[in-house]
């Protein structure tokens, strides 16, 4: 509804990645199942899916005999087809309330092609704009001595910087994605601000993945990787002296591997392989320390608040959730001595850590796919239909982009939850 008038919408989301309930094909698939309903279709197009997603419609471009090898072998005919198969999604709507949604990309010909037809456009920023990125990794790269292996060239840059002229809106999910669009030309007026989401379900249960120990145990859960800051956690914890244990859940990158392997083979560290249950790992731990220095809006932040655990991060961690000194500590990633002194607070003041505990669940109750979707479904809507959707005043959450150096312009608000 909009305005008390019935309005009818449908959107066609291109997903180039296979639908498995992981990565962001995950995040896209949880957005969707919460803003599908009868006024608000939604159909995603993506190679191949094994994740039930009523009532979304899902277009599989890959061919049924080709939906179970393993995907590097089918991706090359997948990519060759999903953007016509897009194309011909749009065609079967209704012209004047279709969008397409770019998770995050298409061709500039695929772009060109659905503004002849008058298509809005929107797309899915899930990480900071590569140019900042960029910046920002070849940075941590070359303080460690090392070439940079984040593999952002000047061509996929140029694309992005293409394609976000071409695009009508984009949606940002944290306060420094939208700065770094801002801060590479895109328009303010373009750049939507959202947030992602969390489920209590693939968390539910009550198991423990790792026994209590002595002292604190302390979590880190996606790519162990100089993107993530993981190198800088490894440093930061031994330098503590805290007594506990330091668990980090995840991919290894070889850089990280190499460069800190006398961290990495200390008896309080544990390093864990990919897991199903990540919920046993959550309930396993005292507090949740990520120091990312490049993020979209990651969702392990959200799962850590709805599983009750105190935070401590960076301004790219935190996004609009984290506040500081409720939810968790929010430190620059750099600041060794911060870091250092927030893990010994942490680990010795109990009461702290019950407070925050308390705060990040409740918190964490307004972040549920179904209400983030609810808030998206609307944007959409407001868009498609003239209607400017209001930019709420500053909520308190979050923290603000100037705290990780990255331009702004002072309109910059939070979503409101």
């Amino acid at each position: 509804m909009n305005d008390g008038i019935a309005v009818t919408v449908s959107i066609a989301a291109l997903m180039p990645l296979p639908l498995n309930g992981m990565g962001v094909g995950y995040t896209c698939g949880s957005l969707a199942k919460g803003m599908a309903d009868p006024e608000f279709g939604v159909t995603i197009v993506a190679p191949r899916s094994r994740w039930p997603l009523s009532p979304v419609e899902v277009v599989e471009v890959l061919p049924a005999w080709a939906r179970y090898a393993p995907y590097k072998w089918v991706e090359p005919w997948a990519r060759s087809r999903i953007e016509d198969a897009l194309l011909t999604c749009i065609d079967r709507l209704q012209p004047e309330s279709t969008a397409a949604y770019l998770w995050p990309d298409a061709s500039i010909e695929t772009l060109r092609e659905l503004k002849r037809r008058n298509v809005t456009v929107f797309r899915e920023q899930f990480n900071c704009h590569t140019a900042t990125a960029k910046r920002i990794l070849d940075l941590a790269y070359e303080r460690l001595g090392v070439t940079p292996q984040h593999g952002i060239t000047a061509r996929r840059i140029d694309h992005e910087v293409q394609v976000s002229e071409a695009v009508d809106h984009i949606f940002a999910p944290s306060p420094l994605v939208a700065s770094s669009l801002l801060e590479n030309g895109v328009a303010r007026g373009k750049v939507l601000n959202a947030t992602y989401g969390w489920d209590a379900c693939r968390l539910a249960g009550d198991r423990t993945l790792i026994p209590s120990i002595e002292g604190i145990t302390a979590i880190f859960v996606g790519a162990i990787c100089v993107r993530k800051g993981a190198h800088l956690l490894l440093e930061y914890w031994a330098r503590s002296g805290v007594r506990g244990r330091l668990v980090l859940a995840g991919e290894l990158e070889p850089i990280i591997k190499e460069k800190c392997a006398s961290l990495l083979s200390r008896d309080d560290v544990l390093v864990l392989n990919y897991f199903k249950d990540i919920g046993s790992l959550y309930r396993s731990a005292d507090i949740f320390m990520f120091p990312s220095l490049e993020e979209g809006s990651p969702l392990v932040i959200y799962e850590a608040c709805g599983s009750g655990l105190p935070i401590l991060t960076t301004p790219m961690g935190a996004g609009w959730i984290i506040r500081p000194h409720r939810e968790g500590i929010v430190l620059d990633p750099y600041d060794a001595p911060g870091w250092i002194d927030a893990i010994r607070l942490l680990a010795e003041d109990h009461e702290l850590r019950r407070r925050m505990s308390i705060t990040a669940a409740e918190r964490s109750k307004s972040l549920t796919w179904a209400t983030v979707a609810r808030q998206r479904r609307r944007q959409i809507t407001d868009c498609l239909t003239g209607h400017a959707t209001a930019v709420p005043s500053q909520c308190g959450g979050g923290v603000s982009p100037a705290a990780a150096r990255v331009p702004t312009e002072n309109s910059l608000s939070a979503p409101k939850f």
